[in-house]
This record gives structure tokens, sequence and C-alpha cells, in this order.
């Protein structure tokens, strides 16, 4: 067969569609727009700017018009032009189109290893075949460091072809047979790679029928890497100081075929089945269980047979050789749950296992869906880039992620702990039970394995206000991401492996369960499990797209007797980039409330996601609470069906807060009065609002001194405040007690520090601090008691304190670190984070040495992670300059904490510089460590690079990276550059007016404390 044979039979596949269009038709009920549940009915979604308005007279009338203007159009189309050129959409796929690229001719052809044309020319595979089983037989060799496997594919035929292409990468592929159902071999003719799409060709002698089994059997051959990604490996220090190797994998999002060839991509599932070679010293670890071990002949080998797996995607694949211990426990509904670690780290491991074993129990009382394999093991692996990965029944972490110790580990790192397994143990449901079509669905993972993981620590550990505390850990974050022309819709379109990357971040995760808490918001709780429950079991073990979790949602809602258009509301949030900000006055008793996207930025740069957004216009359909003077413990709601509105409340009404508890994924701004009015309420008496209304107030405000609207087609300032307004706003934290209110005020407050740096400003800002967080200081004190966001508060106070130059804090600090370093005295775990920055930073060089030391020697995970935050707190050149140059040095510190030392050194003022130099004069060293398909590349683009303030540092950050292919990287350069803009801009608008404002109170102030 020829060349073009194939190329003929490759290019007649059918893409795999991978969105559909879902309408509902039941519009029978009826009833307030506004009734208790927050339901949009049949009446509210027919008033103007709703989803669906048109009566069928009318809807007669469009047709037949519409009808005779496309004829129209067509005929003069025909005869005043000959023709143009194709039309090429670039945005979002409209729904009910395939999101799959088109097998269109790349700008130069492919060439195959060999120096033969690649036949395939599309970065996905084609949709002729897919797996039904793997049955992979590997031995791993720790010491060589050679990996050798075969590896048995069961496949059937889609479509009729005479090829199968696979992935592949870095792997040494031979022995390939292809075998009919009835054991006769097809000849495979050719055999070719092509490594910029990681793809193995296999060329046949005949055509695989359709719906036909078919056997394919490679040998392949690769290696361990000291990596992060694949099969890779990793080490740990013995108590005796000896170094032992482990072997483990990490493969999401497209590192399995790293590992052993196979079809890797997240809708092609299919159950595994391993054996995996051993030493005698050591034992492995699978999705599934152990079935048998035996020995291999005289060769002292062991090989280790598991059960079969469920199906699967290959990114949840997962498999480890180690000598590590572990503690078990089986849960109320009979699963064995497992945590593994380092024999030095076993009795850190028992809180992960409570914690794993009630969450798992929870959710699978909250889901109705059984999990349903017999183990879960929960395994810290030593070098990790992840936080963790929610591999099928084999759950990997950072060793921070899993590790605690009650006597060092602080609540901050506690709760972390609790809520990574929270996150991952979701993902058992959404994402490995129901796992997205394609990549350009994360969100459906990634997004409500972030909201759930809400749900499953405060279910835990029900003290921790983990409702309150999502504001600041997932809501702010997102608002703050998505305020940026360089964002992205929540479901957008990828395709190699560097996109896919791109968009492991904060709109996937963070915006994500954002939106699903808002959804929560105006369904309830019962219903959302109702629909969730109906989605998971329609989809168990299959794929799924955002329409199939849209249609669930909207038949629980019928059946309760409403019609919600969930995929009409919803669609305005995950197929737009943005959100809006909700303009609203108050007069006599009449509100009106307008909505327009709100970006921070007014550098006029071309939006990104235009092309989409072209057909929604920017609009939202918001459901906008409130809550009034009148009845401040009453939310009321209306909707904001894609425009504006007006409704009245009584007259009386003095004040009126919309987005109750934040739970909308919209920002609100009001006029003077209305702002005055709040400001009014915070200092007489702050407590009528709820601790997550006054954060929202104070993140509102802060970031609307920085913002814009965009007024479709063009980029119009209007509608921000004055920066005095945060700043009033903020003058009644002296009275405010709540950890939530704080950690929002200090977050901006400090940005405002950093940005005045280079300002007479700068000091009058610190001192501004300091009036509103001395109360607190004096009143919370250095005894590490209370409740979880007392310390959580206090940590964050004393902190506050000392970088506002407060003497009596750090000389307490630095007290409690002499005592710490001469006397080995234990420092309370909430109070180490404050002691040992304070200690590094108004230290010696023999200071700096002793956390090296503790760095190194310490087996507590949290401990590490603060020796090295700490130690970038230097204000010493040279050991900022050694301590750099140390993150290009595996042995000093693991590649996985790279990005730790860069951020901390960054945010240094005086570390910035060195910063970004080393990572400019290293970036070749950098880019080959984290590999071109790692989204740490952005992250550390991001972190040396955002706290810049100037045009000069503007322009060297886009000079560099001029022509620098940096691969995932790009979205979180782009966003990088429009952050150093926006501090230009923030310059610009509102130095002196903080520099008046600041002058005019201290020196009131000052006076006032003169009379006294």
């Amino acid at each position: 067969m020829t060349d073009n044979t194939v190329m003929s039979n490759l290019n007649g596949a059918t893409p795999h569609s991978n969105y559909s269009t879902i309408t509902a038709t039941d519009d029978s009920s009826e009833g307030s727009p506004n009734e208790s549940g927050f339901m949009v009915n049949k009446r509210a979604m027919y008033e103007p700017g709703a989803v669906m308005v048109c009566s069928q007279k009318r809807a007669c009338c469009v047709v037949t018009l519409s009808f005779v203007a496309i004829i129209a159009v067509a005929l003069i189309v025909a005869f005043t032009k000959p023709g143009c050129p194709e039309a090429t959409y670039t945005g979002e796929p409209i729904p009910g189109l395939s999101s799959r690229p088109t097998n269109s001719p790349p700008p130069t052809v492919p060439t195959a290893t060999n120096g033969e044309e690649f036949p395939w020319t599309d970065v996905r595979l084609p949709f002729h075949v897919r797996p039904l089983f793997y049955d992979i037989i590997i031995h791993p060799n720790i010491t060589t460091r050679h990996v050798r496997g075969n590896l048995t594919i069961k496949l059937t035929a889609i479509e009729e072809t005479r090829a199968i292409i696979i992935h592949g990468r870095d792997l040494k592929v031979a022995n390939y047979t292809l075998h009919n159902k009835y054991e006769s071999q097809i000849a495979i003719e050719k055999f070719l790679e092509y490594p910029p799409h990681q793809q193995l060709y296999l060329g046949l002698s005949e055509i695989l029928r359709r719906g036909s089994n078919y056997t394919l059997r490679l040998g392949f051959e690769g290696h361990l890497k000291e990596g992060l990604e694949g099969f890779y490996l990793s080490s740990y220090i013995t108590a005796e100081g000896e170094k032992r190797y482990i072997a483990t994998t990490h493969f999401e999002p497209t590192s399995a075929r790293a590992a052993f060839p196979c079809f890797d991509e997240p809708h092609l599932k299919a159950k595994f089945r391993l054996r995996i070679y051993r030493e005698p010293s050591q034992f492995t670890l699978f999705n599934m269980p152990l079935k048998s071990s035996a020995q291999v002949d005289k060769s002292g080998l062991m090989i280790d047979e598991f059960q079969e797996s469920k199906e699967m995607s290959t990114y949840l694949v997962a498999f480890i050789v180690c000598d590590y211990e572990h503690v078990t426990n089986i849960t109320e509904h009979n699963v064995a749950v497992s945590v593994y670690a380092p024999p030095t780290m076993i009795s850190q491991a028992n809180y992960a296992l409570r914690m794993a074993s009630h969450i798992l129990d929870f959710y699978d009382s909250f889901f109705g869906v059984p999990y349903p394999l017999p183990k879960q093991d929960l395994i810290a692996i030593p070098d990790f880039g992840a936080g963790a990965m929610e591999n099928w029944g084999l759950i990997t972490y950072r060793e921070t992620a899993l590790m605690y110790d009650p006597v060092h580990t602080s609540s901050e790192a506690q709760q972390r702990v609790t809520v990574v397994i929270a996150h991952e143990l979701a993902h058992q449901w959404f994402g490995n039970l129901v796992t997205m079509s394609w990549w350009s669905d994360l969100w459906l993972n990634e997004g409500f394995a972030s909201f759930m993981e809400n749900l499953g620590t405060d279910n835990a550990e029900p003290g921790w206000a983990m409702q309150e505390q999502f504001l600041v850990q997932k809501m702010h974050p997102a608002l703050d991401l998505d305020a940026l022309v360089a964002s992205h819709p929540i479901s957008t379109p990828v395709s190699d492996p560097a996109q896919i990357e791109s968009i492991f971040d904060t709109i996937s995760y963070n915006k994500g369960a954002s939106i699903i808490s808002m959804l929560e918001s105006f369904l309830g709780r019962d219903l959302l499990k109702e629909g969730l429950r109906l989605y998971l079991e329609a989809h168990e073990f299959g794929s799924a797209e955002t329409d199939d979790l849209w249609d669930a949602l909207t038949k629980v809602t019928k059946k309760q007797g409403h019609f919600l258009d969930i995929k009409g509301i919803m669609d305005t949030w995950t197929l737009q980039a943005g959100f809006p900000l909700i303009s609203v006055t108050l007069q006599d008793g009449h509100v009106t409330a307008s909505q327009s996207r709100f970006l921070v930025c007014e550098e006029n740069v071309t939006d990104p996601n235009e092309p989409l957004n072209i057909t929604m216009g920017y609009k939202w359909h918001v459901p906008l609470t409130y809550i009034t003077s009148s009845a401040p413990d009453k939310s009321e709601i209306y909707w904001m069906n894609l425009t504006d509105i007006e409704f009245l409340v009584p007259r009386e009404v003095d004040w009126i807060k919309f987005n109750v508890g934040q739970r909308g994924f919209y920002r609100v701004t009001y006029d003077d009065a209305g702002w005055n009015a709040l400001i009014n309420v915070l200092l007489t008496d702050h407590e009528v609002l709820l601790p997550a209304d006054r954060a929202s107030l104070i993140d509102d405000a802060f970031t609307l001194v920085k913002g814009r609207l965009y007024d479709s087609p063009t980029l119009v300032q209007a509608g921000t405040i004055n920066a005095t307004v945060a700043l009033k706003l903020s003058l009644y934290l002296p009275n405010e007690t709540r950890y939530i209110p704080w950690h929002t005020a200090l977050r901006h407050l400090f940005s405002w520090v950093e940005l005045l740096f280079n300002y007479p400003a700068h000091k009058n800002m610190l001192e501004f601090i300091s009036t509103l967080i001395n109360p607190h200081y004096e009143r919370i004190g250095w005894n590490d008691t209370g409740t979880h966001l007392e310390r959580l508060l206090r940590s964050e106070v004393l902190m506050a304190a000392v970088d506002c130059g407060n003497v009596n804090a750090i000389q307490e600090a630095q007290r409690q670190f002499s005592a710490w370093r001469a006397k080995n005295e234990s420092v309370p775990p909430n109070i180490r984070s404050v002691v040992y920055k304070t200690g590094v930073r108004y230290g010696t060089e023999e200071d700096w040495r002793h956390c090296w030391h503790v760095y190194n020697s310490s087996s507590i995970p949290s401990e590490k992670r603060l020796m090295l935050q700490a130690m970038a707190q230097t204000r010493d050149p040279w050991l900022m300059q050694q301590y750099l140059e140390y993150t290009l040095d595996s042995s000093k510190i693991r590649p996985q904490d790279v990005m730790i030392v860069l951020k901390e050194v960054s945010k240094n003022p005086g570390g910035r510089v060195s910063a970004w130099r080393m990572v400019r004069q290293h970036w070749p060293q950098i880019s080959q460590l984290f590999g071109h398909g790692s989204f740490t590349i952005g992250a550390i683009i991001k972190s040396v690079t955002s706290p810049f303030t100037s045009s000069f540092d503007l322009g060297e950050v886009e000079s560099f990276f001029e022509g620098v292919d940096i691969g995932p990287g790009e979205r979180a350069l782009a966003q990088a550059l429009e952050t150093i803009r926006l501090h230009i801009q923030w310059h610009q608008h509102n130095l002196d007016d903080v520099t008046q404002w600041l002058d005019t109170y201290l020196s009131k102030d000052s006076s006032e404390d003169d009379e006294s």
C-alpha cells in the first residue's frame, strides 16, 4: 500500500465530537422569579434579556424574514464577488459542534524520524480504533535505571482503517505484532515515529473491519530519569543517612505515553492489568490490590501481579516501587485505606489516615454512588511537581500535603493536608469515575474537586468555617485572575500538551469551584446533590462534557416542577472569559443595577477571547442577591438575564448590600452615597454584616481602585472608585476580630505597600497599617492558643506587625529565634513562620546557616518548607545569590522546591532583581529542568516578574521573552505582563490621592495623640 493510500484512509476519519447541544423543552412552571429557592421559572425567562424571549407569532415572522434575508445576501454575494477566502474561527467551539482539531495540514509536512512523511497531521489521535484492555509487563531496574516492558493492547475498530496511531515518547519500541480475533497475524508494513506529536504510526497490510476486535503486542524500552513526570526516580534519606531510591509515576496530563505506548487521551478509557518486577527488599503498588507475587527463576527478582482495573483513562494509571511503611484503616463502607511514607515519616501519617477514611465515607453518602474500588492508597513522594495526583486507588502526594505532626505542624499546614486529601478523594468520582471527554473541559475535574474539597473538609473539621474560607481560598484569587484580558474561558479549546498544561490554573480550579458554589446558592444543596448523582450514574466509567452536567441538573429541576435553563445560564459563565461588575444606585427606594465586563488594566490590548465573546457580548445571567438596612438578615434575589434591571425597595432603606456572602462570581460598585452608607455601617456596627460580606466589601473596594469596565467593542474607563474609598473603608478594622475580613484586608494593604516601595508614601502606608493592627497585636499576643481561625489570624497579625516595623514584635520574634537556635527551645507551631522569618531577616550569616542545616536534617516536611521560606528573608546579597544558585543543584534543593525559593525571594524587595537576573541567566537550564510540558514554567515566570512596577521592568521582561518558546508558559507570561502594566497604571491614577490621604490622616492622628 502506498503512502498516498494511507493518507487517504486517515483523512477520511470522522473527528470525535466533544460538545453536544442539549435543549430543555419543559416550560410549564409558573410563579415569581424571586421565589424561595432562587428559581428562574417560565415568567422570569421570558422577561426582557432572558434566555428565551419570543411568542409563537413573532417566531414565525422572524424565521420568515431571516429566510428571505439569507436568500438576498446569497444572491448578492454570488453575483458581486467571484469568491472569498475560507474564514477561520479561532474562538471557543459553538455548542453542538466538535472542538476537536481538524486534520488540516500543518505549515510543513510532518516528517518521521526516518525521513519519511508521517501520514497523520493532527496532534489528536484519529477515531479509528479504541483500546479495550492493556496488559502491561514492566521491569524497572532502579540500579541501572533501565526499563524494559511488553505490552498487549486489545482494541476494537470503530471505523475501517489500514493504520493504527498511538502515543509514545522517549521510548524504543520493537517486536510489534497485530492479530485479529482468530489470532491470525496482520502484517505491520510500516512503523514510523513523529516526536513533535509524540505519535507512533503502524501501517497495516489489510483493513481493520469496523466492530472487530484485534490484539496489538509491543516490546518497549525506556529509562528512569530523576524528573517529575512519566515513570521517574525519586529518593529519600533514611534515619541512618542512606539514600534510597523509589520508582514512581506522574502521568497527568500527557505523560503515560512516556512510560508505555498507549492511546493517551482521556476519553479513550480501558481496563488495565499490571505485572511488575522488583527486588525482594521492595514492594510495588498499583491502582488495584495485589493479586499474587512469585519469585522469578534464579534471578532473585520477584514479579507482582495485580487485579484488573476498572475502565479508566491512561493519565490515571499509577505504579510505584518502594520500601516504605504504611498504616491502614477500613472505612464504614468496607474500603481499605492506607497511607504510605518513608520510615522516618510514618509517625506523621495517622492524621491523613483518619481524614481520608472520614472524607471517603462522607463522599460515598453525599454522591449516593459507591466508591467502586476495594482500596484507596495515599502515598508521600519525595520529589513531586504538583500538590497531589488523583490516580484511581493510588493517590500520590507531596510530603507537605500528606504528613502532619501535631507538635510541629501549624494550623495552616494542617488545613492544607486536609484540603488536599479532600480534593483528591473528590476526584475519585469527578475525574476518575466520570472523566471529561477532552482537556477543554478540565474544569469538570478540577472545578468540582475544588468545590467538593470545601465540603469534605468542613465535614471532617466543622470548626474551621470552610464556607467563609472559600472566599479567600477560591473566590478572590479567581476574581483577581479573571479580571485580566489574558484570562480564558473555563471551557477553552486546547490541543497540544503545552496548551493542556497551561489551563491547569486558577480559572479551571478556583473559578470552576466558584461558579459551582454560585450554582448551589440558587439551586440549593439538595437539588445540586440530586443532579450530581444523576450525572455520575449516567456516565460512570465513561466520559462526559459540560453540557452533560447541565442536562442532568436541568432534569432534576424539572422533576421539582420548575423550569430552570441551567445550560442557558451557565454557558454565560463557562464559555466566555471574565465576569461582570454590577453598578448599582439607590434613590428613594428605586434601585438600578447595570452589568459590564470588569477588567483591571487600561492597556488597549487585543482580547484573545474576542471571537467567542462577540456572540455573548460580555453579558451574563446574574443571580443578584441583596440585603438592606430594613431587613439585614433576609436575602432577596433578582435575576439579571443578560441585561440591566430596576426594582423597588422600601423608601426607608438607608443602605443596600449586594452579593450576599459573595456567593456570586461578580463584583459590585455603588455610587458615592452607597459606598458612604456601607462604610458608615462598618464604622458604627460592623457585625450587622456577616464576616463574608465584610470581606467582600474590602475585596471589591480595593480591587475597584485599579479597575475599569469593558464596553464592547471598545475599552472605556468607567465606573471605578477613588483609592480613598478603600482607605476609608479599612478604618473600621481596629474593631474587626474575624479572620476572613482581616486576611482579605492584609492581602490588599500589603500589595499597596509593595506598589509604594520606591515612593515616600511607602513609610506612611506601613504606619497606617500599624494603626489598624496595633490594637489586635496587643489583644492576640504570642501564646499559641484559641480556635483554628484564631490561630490563623494570630500568625498573620504578628507577621504584619513585624513587616510594619513594630519594635516589640521584632524583639520578641528575635528572642524566640535565639532561644530556639542556642537552647533548642521549641517554638509553638503557629508562631514559627513569624519567628523564623524575622530571625533570618534581622540575623547573621550564622543564623541563615543554622536554618540551612535544619532544612537538610529535618524529617518534618512542614518544617522544611518553613525553612525554605525563612531563608529567602535574608538581607545579605551574597547569601541571597548563593541561595538562588542552590536551586540549580538538585542535591541541595529538590526541583519540586525551586518554585518556592524563587517565589519567596521575589517577594523580598532585596531579592527581586536577583531572582529575575538568575532566571534570565540560567533560563536554558531551568527550561530543561522542568520541560516544555510543565505548568511550573508559567508559575516561575509569574513569580519573578509580577512584582515589577515600572515601565523599565516591563520593557526588560518583554525584551527577554521576545521570540522565546516557553510552551505552556505563554499564557502565564501574558498575565504577568498585564499585571506589570496594571501596577504602572495604579501609580498613574492613585499615587497622588493615596499619598495625600495618608499624609492628612496620619497628621490628624498624630495631632490627636499629642493633645491626649
